[in-house]
């Protein structure tokens, strides 16, 4: 990682990674989102599931900093170098307090986003524990593949029932 401490309107610095390398995990402390310039970063899980691609003119990393929370995804650098502006969390403090509706729309929209992630990926652990028993040497037993498909579907239901109301 290079900082060539560059600046802008919030006065970020410019970060480049290379191929593969971890911006941020799951888990550790905020301090700055970002503003790609150049190249992809992919959002993932905690258990790895890839939740988007985001690459030139977009943002990343300002959930955790919006509704002030530890990382709740990992951010890993794709195939080429990533360039990126640095956007300290005291400008989304600064945004946050002086457009108070404004805020409360990044919020919910945030909160969302944090649910759906969520739920992909605890729908897509189920599938993959489904696969696994498919796919294991020993032939599986009905009755487990039964509770199984059972929960994924009771899963499948709550994250509908949810969206309706």
């Amino acid at each position: 990682m290079h900082d060539n401490n560059n600046s802008a309107i919030w006065e970020p610095g410019e970060i480049i990674w290379e191929p593969g390398e971890i911006v941020y995990q799951a888990g550790d402390i905020p301090k700055e989102a970002y503003l790609i310039l150049e190249g992809y970063v992919n959002i993932e899980t905690k258990d790895g599931l890839k939740l988007n691609r985001i690459g030139m003119g977009e943002i990343f990393g300002e959930t955790s900093i919006l509704l002030d929370l530890p990382r709740t995804v990992t951010a890993k650098v794709c195939t080429q170098k990533l360039v990126a502006k640095k956007i300290p969390k005291s400008y989304f403090t600064n945004l946050s307090k002086t457009n108070v509706i404004l805020n409360a729309l990044i919020r919910k929209t945030q909160i969302r986003l944090m649910d759906s992630n969520k739920q992909s990926n605890e729908l897509a652990n189920e599938v993959s524990a489904l696969l696994d028993q498919l796919d294991s040497k020993t032939p599986p037993k009905k009755n487990l593949l039964e509770e199984r498909i059972k929960k994924l579907r009771t899963n499948i239901n709550k994250i509908q029932n949810s969206t309706e109301t």
